[in-house]
């Protein structure tokens, strides 16, 4: 419904034996992102949050987004938690944007909810003028393999290189 909004949407319970049709509102979603992006443009002081729980915050991705933020001259500070609230957040006053390398829906879902914009990797990188919003879907590509940018984890940049093992060479020798 994110990544294919114009796309009819049903679920069906079988508990309750109903078939309904699911509605989302990606204009407001678009807003709110859009929204989030404009004021990250303006700052200076970025807060990457590490997710700590599974496989969600990938290091690379981090790592990543470190030399970005190198790269345009702005200042980061990198955190780790395994669970990311408002509150503990605005803590934090120094920071002017944060960046979660954590669950991908959360900042889509409850980015509102913060006082500071919380961005995804890939809303950092349209920040950052790296890429735009496309206008027909927002990206949902985090576990892709064919992702489209390196703030997703499987991206090809943070794949590991895989080396061929040398074969081993086996003399039998007969009768010895």
């Amino acid at each position: 419904m994110i990544h294919n909004p114009s796309l009819k949407t049903f679920q069906y319970d079988p508990y309750s034996r109903k078939f309904t049709r699911e509605y989302y509102d990606f204009d407001v979603l678009m807003k709110n992102r859009r929204e989030a992006v404009a004021i990250a443009r303006r700052c200076t002081t970025f807060g990457l949050i590490q997710g700590t729980l599974g496989r969600q915050g990938n290091i690379k991705i981090v790592e990543d987004l470190e030399r970005r933020l190198i790269g345009k001259n702005k200042r980061f500070v990198r955190v780790l938690l395994s669970e990311i609230f408002p509150d503990k957040l605005a803590k934090f006053e120094e920071v002017d944007c944060w960046v979660q390398i954590a669950c991908p829906r959360l900042s889509i879902d409850w980015g509102v909810e913060f006082k500071k914009p919380l961005l995804s990797p890939f809303e950092l990188a349209v920040a950052l003028d790296e890429v735009s919003f496309p206008s027909s879907h927002y990206p949902m590509d985090y576990y892709s393999n064919e992702s489209l940018g390196p703030w997703t984890n499987n991206h090809e940049s943070h794949r590991p290189v895989r080396t061929k093992r040398r074969q081993k060479l086996v003399v039998a020798a007969e009768g010895v």
